[in-house]
This record gives C-alpha cells, structure tokens and sequence, in this order.
C-alpha cells in the first residue's frame, strides 16, 4: 500500500507542477498581450485559446489538493452535524465525487479518439485538441484515487464519539460528586 500512496503522491505533485506551469504560461501570455494590444496597437494571435486551455488545465491542481487534504469545507454547516453524521455525509460525498471524477474523466478519455478520428484542432492555433483532453482525463482519475485513499484513511483512522459525561458540562457538580473521594483522602493523611 504504501508503495500506492507514494506513486499517487508522485503523481498528484506532477499534475500540481503542471498546474503551476499552466498558471505561469497564463500569466506571461495576458500581460504580453496586454502590452501588445494597448501599448503597439497589434493583439496578440490565439490568446483567447491558448487562456481556455490553460484555464481549464489548472483542473489538474485538484487532484493534489484531495490527496493532500486541502479542499474547502463549510464548517458553519458541517461543524453542527453530530460526529456520526459528518462521518457518514464524508463517506457519501467521498463516493459521489469519485462517480463524478469518473463521468468526467472517461468522458475526456473517450474524447480522444474522436478528437484523433475527426482531426479536431483549435480554430486559431490550428494546435490539437487531444493532448488537453488526455492531461485532463489523467487528472481526473488522479482524483478518482485520491479521493478512494482519502476515504479508506479516514475510516481506518474514524474514533466514535466517546459518550458525553454528566459532569463535562457541570463542573461544579463535578467537585460536588468527589468530595467523598476529597475527606476520605483528607483522612488518611491525618
């Protein structure tokens, strides 16, 4: 298993750094552009395309983020829910976002060979569309195992909540209920 862990963890950092590479070509391409259409008078060539792909390939950053716990949580809701019941509703969730990742990813994966059979390109870039649909498909089924690993661990490492003690919420019936305990003490000592 940890041999798994440790390949799935190489792989969600490499999505991570393309994700990085992503937002770094998306930053250079904008301000460039910028420069070009408001300072020469002359915009650049298929930015607009190159920024769709890009925007849509910082998806790949999302399997990282499961693996390495970082996604949001609404605790204004969440943290009312009895422990049990946060359990439960983390389990559920677990399972719905792996069918999603797996809608989405198959359907990515699919979309390669008739992207590859039709020959589909991008209109201005004349580039084609399949090695975008084929990062995405990957990251998406890194996160149908990121999520499975985060499941699996967190009913391996789930506690019941330990019952509520009477006097965790009256502790100043606490003190009451050992004062026996309290002069039995007092007495041996004298």
């Amino acid at each position: 298993m940890t041999v798994f862990l440790k390949i799935l963890k190489w792989i969600t950092r490499a999505l991570m750094y393309v994700c990085y590479a992503a937002i770094l070509v998306l930053l250079v391409l904008t301000v460039s552009d910028v420069i070009m259409r408001y300072g020469f008078g002359k915009p650049s060539t298929g930015v607009t395309e190159y920024s769709q792909m890009l925007l849509i390939i910082c998806m790949t950053c999302l399997a990282h983020a499961i693996a390495e716990g970082r996604y949001i949580s609404v605790g204004v809701i969440v943290d009312r829910f009895p422990k049990k019941l946060n359990f439960a509703f983390e389990i559920i969730m677990g399972a719905a976002a792996c069918a999603f990742f797996y809608i989405v990813g198959s359907q990515m994966l699919a979309s390669i060979a008739h992207s590859i059979q039709f020959n589909e390109r991008y209109f201005v870039l004349g580039t084609p569309r399949w090695p975008m649909y084929l990062v995405l498909g990957i990251s998406f089924l890194a996160c149908i195992l990121a999520t499975v690993v985060y499941v699996i661990e967190r009913i391996r490492n789930y506690t019941p909540p330990k019952e509520k003690d009477f006097f965790e919420d009256n502790p100043d019936l606490a003190i009451l209920a050992h004062m026996d305990e309290y002069k039995v003490g007092k007495e041996a000592e004298q």
